[in-house]
């Protein structure tokens, strides 16, 4: 019995110091507190004078915005590519302080004053890790560009241009990608996985699909679905060669990105002369970008998807630019997919470096009226239970097919 008491003395507990514990949650009280002011301190005191940026980054371009504090945008400027996984971190982030120092100059601010909040919305930043990278890199350079930087997707920045909460963005550019974001903020991506594991969907998959054709057709190993003669005669112009050897260096050695989806546009001007084979390949990018809503209509919540008009599809890039070349295949995907009641196809009308400017104001907790009407417009309706397949309206009028499908 002895023992076990002397055992229980020894289990006793250390009695708590009441002081040390009391300065120790004033400390972490001192250092929640600055990080619940962080975000706000040391703004202006009219909102005139604050000075809030945002950056679109593509592929192929990029565009910076300056706003004061009431949302209204002071200058504009364009820019080169900003992707720092063809640029590396360092080109990235001299090229983002150039802009911004071009835009403090549009508005007469002095490059040493950093702007309140920068929020750098780019393609290739889905990654956590490699963002952080970008930002210290670019503080470390230039700790003047901004008081606090932050940095989202490409497909972040056009969502939030668009929408105040939750939708679908659809990226067909030179690249592809597409992000759903669900009413309680978690994303969920499909594609975005750049030209060398598909980008099914995008400028550089059609002038691929298109290439690999005309060259597999030519070697007798696999015919083309369509004649290809226009798709070769536009490559031997494109890439001004004479044979499909002296194709290769725009394939290897000299191969660039941006050039090769390029092609594309050929690809395009062939639909309009309705040359059956670009037509052919502009319906199957069709499909890859409907199968990717699809993806992630089901995995959207019913807030989001039985809001009025549907759920929301962003559609950003220059692909769409041909939507009436993909518009049946598109739709005939949805519907035959029985996934969506009803969608609704929304482009930009301005820069989604305006989305940015609205999240570099949220990130220092700065609310200004947002009008997300006037940054879009609608180009498509479905509506399932009013959808007539494209067969089926051939023989009628543009009135009566208008009555028929209430688009």
């Amino acid at each position: 019995m002895a023992g076990k008491r002397k055992g229980k003395r020894k289990a006793k507990k250390k009695p708590i110091d009441e002081l040390q514990l009391r300065r120790e949650l004033r400390k972490q009280r001192r250092r929640t507190d600055l990080m619940d002011t962080e975000m706000t301190q040391e703004l202006p005191e009219h909102p005139e004078e604050i000075r809030i940026g945002g950056i679109e980054g593509g592929a192929t371009h990029s565009t910076f915005i300056i706003m004061d504090g009431k949302g209204k945008v002071l200058t504009q400027v364009n820019g080169p590519s900003t992707n720092h996984w063809l640029l590396g971190m360092d080109e990235t982030a001299a090229r983002i302080n150039a802009m911004v120092n071009k835009g403090k100059q549009a508005i007469k601010m002095s490059e040493l004053v950093p702007l309140d909040c920068l929020c750098l919305s780019l393609s290739g930043c889905e990654e956590e890790k490699t963002n952080q990278q970008l930002v210290e890199t670019i503080q470390q350079k230039y700790p003047n560009i901004a008081k606090v930087c932050d940095i989202q997707s490409d497909t972040m920045g056009s969502l939030r241009t668009a929408l105040p909460n939750g939708g679908i963005v659809l990226i067909a550019g030179t690249g592809n990608n597409a992000l759903l974001v669900n009413s309680d903020g978690k994303t969920i991506t499909c594609g975005g996985w750049g030209h060398f594991m598909g980008d099914e969907g995008s400028a550089f998959w059609i002038a691929h699909r298109a290439c690999k054709y005309v060259l597999d057709d030519i070697d007798d190993f696999i015919q083309a679905p369509k004649p290809v003669n226009y798709v070769w005669a536009a490559m031997r112009h494109y890439f001004n060669v004479t044979n499909t050897n002296e194709l290769l260096p725009h394939f290897y050695k000299d191969f660039n990105k941006i050039t090769f989806a390029k092609f594309t546009m050929e690809i395009v001007t062939g639909c309009e002369k309705k040359d059956p084979l670009c037509l052919h390949i502009l319906a199957e990018n069709a499909r890859h970008l409907a199968k990717r809503i699809i993806v992630l209509s089901k995995k959207t919540h019913n807030d989001i998807k039985l809001v009025h008009g549907g759920l929301k599809i962003v559609c950003i890039g220059s692909v769409w630019k041909s939507w009436d070349f993909m518009k049946d295949a598109f739709l005939d995907k949805i519907h035959e997919s029985r996934t969506l009641d009803e969608l609704t196809l929304i482009r930009l009308i301005t820069s989604s470096a305006i989305g940015a400017c609205y999240l570099a104001a949220e990130k220092i907790n700065w609310l200004f009226t947002k009008p997300y009407e006037n940054n879009i417009e609608i180009f498509h309706h479905y509506v399932r239970n009013n959808y007539v397949k494209p067969e089926a309206t051939k023989d009628i009028t543009e009135h009566e097919k208008y009555v028929l499908c209430r688009n």
